[in-house]
């Protein structure tokens, strides 16, 4: 990743505040910066910035895949019908983001995704669930973007 885009997230990451960073995502139109963005991103911080992040035309799927892991969409895929009401806005988001994923909103590209699964959790996961939901095991691209910042 070039130098100046690198310190582009590093600045998002760790000088920014919230307003900050959903006011410079609004002007990234580069999935990669997107994708370090997001798996650098930390979660204490909520989930209005990876709310941002997906709903930008540049967004691809290693990115919302990613996303989806990072905020435990494995969880979701065991059990779609679990309520927690205690958890309120994580369900909400995932089950967002679980559909957009269904249906096929994001476009695949060259940024490396291989779910963060052992084949043991893989082979449980395809038990639980049907068909249209491979998009969740499936192996993508062949960039490694994996940069911790």
């Amino acid at each position: 990743m070039e130098k100046e885009k690198e310190k582009i997230i590093l600045q998002m990451l760790y000088d920014k505040d919230i307003e900050e960073v959903l006011k410079e995502l609004n002007t990234i139109n580069d999935s990669e910066m997107l994708y370090v963005y997001a798996y650098n991103y930390n979660w204490d911080n909520g989930f209005e910035i990876p709310k941002s992040i997906l709903h930008k035309d540049c967004c691809d799927l290693s990115t919302a895949l990613m996303i989806f892991y990072s905020a435990d969409g494995e969880r979701y895929l065991q059990n779609k019908d679990e309520k927690n009401d205690r958890l309120k806005e994580w369900s909400v988001f995932i089950k967002d983001l679980y559909n957009m994923i269904l249906e096929n909103r994001f476009k695949k590209s060259n940024i490396k995704f291989a779910p963060p699964l052992s084949k043991v959790q893989i082979y449980k996961l395809k038990k639980d669930i049907v068909n249209q939901e491979y998009i969740f095991l499936d192996n993508i691209g062949y960039k490694d973007l994996k940069y911790i910042l």
